[in-house]
Parts: structure tokens; sequence; C-alpha cells
């Protein structure tokens, strides 16, 4: 399962996300509009997710999460189909904003995190780790390749090819590998030997409902703690790209500031999920936000080439821990059962800062000429972020593992 679910993340968020920082640029002399307007199309996709998530939590939960995922990955590639034909900035809003974001949420992390929140409870941070290693490690690898083909071949091209690729390499892992849960072949989390060794199974199973979940203080608590997080990922992330050719940088140069930081990001996730394991998972947490911290402090003071590397790498070893993150404390808190549906539940609270980042961004960015207000912004956000976790308690599950 672990294999199953880093390659599908791998190749959804890979062409569903990290992509779009490269074609920002060519998206907006194409459709002859400024970077605000296209970086919208990202923010549809934050929208259609928090709408969606609620959804698609208690779709996992009461239904077949092998025909939910092939549907994402059908509409994957019929939005990128429809954008490689976009003539004006509604087109890309609905191929993109909408149809690929629809796919994106049936496919991407939701469910793959479903899957493994059934299968693992002990090892469940080691398990996301390297399940989501194949979230970031897209970036590293899909950001130069297609910053290459862009450059080759233009960017229309470019997104026919991933409405082929995506359904040619998801369809049959979904159909002939995905197992929702262990005990549909007979097992138990963990390869539990007993169903009296599993440690979730004093937890109350009672159903989750939107209500109860938003009454629930401690929601709020990781709504606030890994909000900002998410915020500085798509403004950071997505808009890297762009600064870096703004001070002077080739576009390859510019690439591989994206891929160093997306490759120390992919590192991140097992590093991180495997400490979360043996270690408290709020200190775990609180490391990475001071990391996060540390690297944006880094991209506003430097200007070279070399700078932005270092600044890209300590970055990226903060927000590559923030998914797995988010999964374990969840995972931990409400247990495996309610898991689907609180996270689920929880998308629609995360997206004011989903929403804001990369407009954010962009708005100030066509505002002051610069990329580095809104940097500097996200710096107290982060500060909001450690004071919410100071509050959040998170119940001792390491003590089995050491």
């Amino acid at each position: 399962m672990v294999g199953v679910t880093f390659v599908i993340q791998f190749f959804t968020m890979g062409t569903g996300f990290y992509v779009f920082g490269v074609l920002l640029k060519p998206l907006t002399e194409s459709l002859n509009a400024d970077r605000f307007l296209v970086s919208l199309a990202l923010s549809c996709q934050t929208i259609v997710a928090a709408l969606l998530g609620p959804i698609v939590g208690v779709a996992i939960s009461k239904y077949s999460i092998r025909l939910l995922m092939c549907t994402g990955s059908l509409l994957m590639s019929l939005g990128f189909f429809a954008l490689s034909h976009a003539q004006e900035l509604w087109h890309l809003y609905v191929a993109f904003g909408v149809i690929v974001s629809a796919g994106v949420a049936m496919t991407g992390p939701l469910p793959n995190n479903a899957l493994l929140a059934n299968w693992f409870i002990r090892r469940r941070g080691t398990a996301m780790g390297i399940s989501q290693f194949g979230v970031t490690i897209s970036g590293t690898i899909l950001v130069p390749a297609t910053t290459w083909l862009v450059l080759e071949f233009g960017w229309r091209a470019t997104v026919q090819l991933m409405a082929v690729t995506v359904p040619l390499i998801l369809l049959p892992i979904i159909l002939f590998l995905v197992i929702k849960t262990p005990e549909e072949r007979g097992l138990l989390p963990d390869g539990a030997p007993s169903a009296n060794a599993d440690p979730e199974s004093g937890v109350s199973k009672e159903q989750w409902t939107m209500g109860r979940a938003t009454r629930d203080r401690r929601v709020w608590l990781l709504t606030l703690i890994i909000g900002p997080s998410f915020m500085s990922i798509t403004a950071i992330l997505l808009s890297i790209h762009s600064h870096a050719t703004d001070l002077g940088l080739t576009a390859m140069q510019a690439s591989s500031v994206v891929a160093a930081m997306t490759f120390t990001g992919a590192i991140a996730k097992p590093l991180f999920g495997t400490m979360a394991d043996y270690y408290n998972k709020r200190l775990v947490t609180a490391i990475s936000l001071l990391l996060q911290i540390a690297g944006v402090t880094c991209i506003i003071l430097t200007q070279d080439y070399l700078g932005l590397i270092l600044a890209g790498v300590v970055f990226g070893l903060g927000f590559g821990a923030v998914m797995p993150l988010w999964s374990i404390l969840l995972g931990a808190i409400f247990g495996r059962h309610a898991f689907a549906r609180i996270m689920g539940f929880m998308t629609p609270l995360i997206l004011p800062f989903t929403l804001l980042g990369f407009p954010f961004a962009t708005f100030v960015f066509e505002q002051t000429g610069s990329y580095l207000p809104a940097y500097t912004a996200l710096i107290g956000a982060f500060i909001v972020a450690g004071i919410a976790l100071l509050f959040l308690k998170v119940p001792d599950s390491t003590a089995g593992n050491r």
C-alpha cells in the first residue's frame, strides 16, 4: 500500500499542483492576462478541494475507494486535454480550476492518506512519510522535466502529454492494487496478530458529522497549526520560479531552485514521519515550523543562485514535513475509523490559508514589483501556528515503538 500510494500521489500532485508554477508565465503570455489572474486557477483548485473534501471523506468511509480514485484520474485527464486548448482566461478556470482540481481531490492526498491510516497505526508516521515522499519528489523530477518540455515543444503539447500519461499509469494501479482496508484480506493494521494488539481497538467508532467536527477545539487548533504552512507552500513554492527569474536567474536555474526545495521536502516526509513514530509529535511539528521560518528568512535575505538553493533546502525540510504531520496528528487524536471524515471536514477550514497563499503573493507582486513583502508576512502566520501548537494535546503513542 505504501508503494501504491507513493506512485499515485507522485503523478496526481506532480501534474495537478507542482508544475503549475512552470506554466504560470506561458499561460500569462498565451492568455494575455497578468500573473494574479492566472494564479486564481490554483485558487479555484483550493475551493474545489474544500467543497469536495467533506463529500470525499464520507465517500471513502462508505463506498468503493477504487471507483472514486478512477473517476478522479479520468477527470484529471479530461481537464488537461481541455486546458491544452484554452484560448480565454475562463477556459483555464474551468479546465484546471474545476475539472483537474476535482480529479486531484478524488485521487490525491485524502484517499491515499485514508488508505494508509487504515493499514498502519504503530508505524503510521513512517508509512505516510515514505508514501508522501512521492508527493514532493514529483516536484523535483516533474518541474525540471516540464520546464524542458515547455521550452522544446510548448506548453500546450506538454499539457496534452499529461492528459495521456495520468490515466495510462494510474488506472491499472488503482484497479488492481488499491485495497481499502487490511480486513478485506483477512489482515489487521501493522500486521497485528489479533484485534487485541490493535492500539486503537478502544477508540470510539462513533460517526463524526461536520457539525460535531467544527465544535471540537482540537480541530480548530490543528487548522491553525497546519494552515499557515499550507499558505506558505502555495505562496512560495509556486512563485519562487518567477521570483528567481525576476532576480536574473535562467529558467533552468530557477527550476533547480524548485527542485532543491522539493527534493529536501521529499526527504523530510519519511524523516519527520519516522521521527513522529518515536518522539513527541508536538516537538517534531515545532521543528518543522522553525525550519520554515528559517527558510523564508533566507529567501528574503538572498539574491544569488547559491543563496536561493540553500534557502530552498532549509524551507523544503520544513514544508515537506507538513502533510505527513497533519495526517499523523489526526490519526493519533481521532483514530483510523474517523480519519477520512475528519480530514475531509477540515479541508474547508484550511481553505482560507491555501486560498490566500499564491494569489496573495502574486497580488503583492503586481502592487510592489516584488514577492518579498508577501514572504515576510508569512513569518507572522508561522508564529500563530506555534502558539496554537502549545495548546494542542496529542496522545503519546510512541512508547511502544521505542
